[in-house]
């Protein structure tokens, strides 16, 4: 008699994940059962190049839909945080009308080699926290993948600066100093430096890591992520204070 042997387990059945228009959805809606799927499947590929299309037509559409006056008090203002008090104001000048030649090509550069850069270095600083220091078992994959949908917010946040732009706001950033304009030095530095889209990235970051890491809340991750840049927002509100 011929005996067979049935396994008693069936094969693990393979997590599907959605396209990347309703990951995208997800990012803002719900951003737990995205970084679920995500943590089974980490796919990245999609969500990088979406975000260097999205970036780079911003980079092209600035100076077609964005008023000449207006994308010059914009560099004026952000270049002017870094000239000291006493240079020659033809310093400022010339600074802001090369800034003003460059064509869009350069940005779109500048997208193309920073934004998996940029990934890069969140996943490897996620991973430095909670696996090197904290134990735990994130994978590279997983937390890359997390970073490019996570930021999804702060494009959408660079799409909104761009709306207003086009409407004649010389602020292409949402920040507490809009509200505070009476606010100057370090303090006003620091506070037009915070980007509310920013913030809103740690914490849809933070959901990740809560995700990725199921011994870890989400309020860990983000605290971890927002700290990390605010510092970095200091330090620039630091040396524009020191230089300007």
């Amino acid at each position: 008699m011929e005996h067979t042997h049935a396994s008693s387990e069936a094969p693990p059945e393979r997590v599907s994940i959605p396209v990347l228009p309703v990951r995208i959805l997800q990012v803002f809606v719900s951003p737990a059962k995205l970084f679920d799927a995500i943590r089974e499947r980490p796919a990245w590929l999609g969500a990088v190049v979406g975000l260097v299309v999205l970036g780079a037509a911003v980079q092209l559409l600035t100076p077609v839909v964005v008023p000449e006056d207006v994308r010059r008090a914009m560099f004026e203002s952000q270049i002017g945080r870094f000239i000291p008090p006493g240079a020659d104001p033809e310093l400022l000048e010339q600074q802001v009308e090369s800034a003003m030649s460059q064509g869009p090509a350069a940005g779109v550069a500048t997208v193309v080699i920073a934004t998996p850069i940029f990934l890069s270095l969140i996943a490897g600083l996620i991973l430095i926290a909670f696996n090197v220091i904290m134990g735990g078992e994130g994978r590279f994959r997983q937390l890359f993948s997390a970073a490019a949908h996570a930021t999804y917010v702060s494009t959408a946040g660079g799409i909104v600066g761009l709306a207003l732009m086009t409407l004649g706001s010389q602020t292409p950033i949402l920040t507490p100093g809009l509200f505070l304009p009476e606010v100057e030095g370090f303090i006003g530095g620091f506070l037009n430096g915070i980007n509310i889209f920013s913030v809103w990235t740690c914490g849809v970051l933070g959901v990740a890591v809560s995700r990725i890491y199921p011994e870890r809340s989400a309020a860990a991750g983000t605290t971890y992520l927002l700290v990390l840049y605010l510092l970095v927002v200091a330090v620039f509100a630091a040396l524009a204070g020191l230089m300007g």
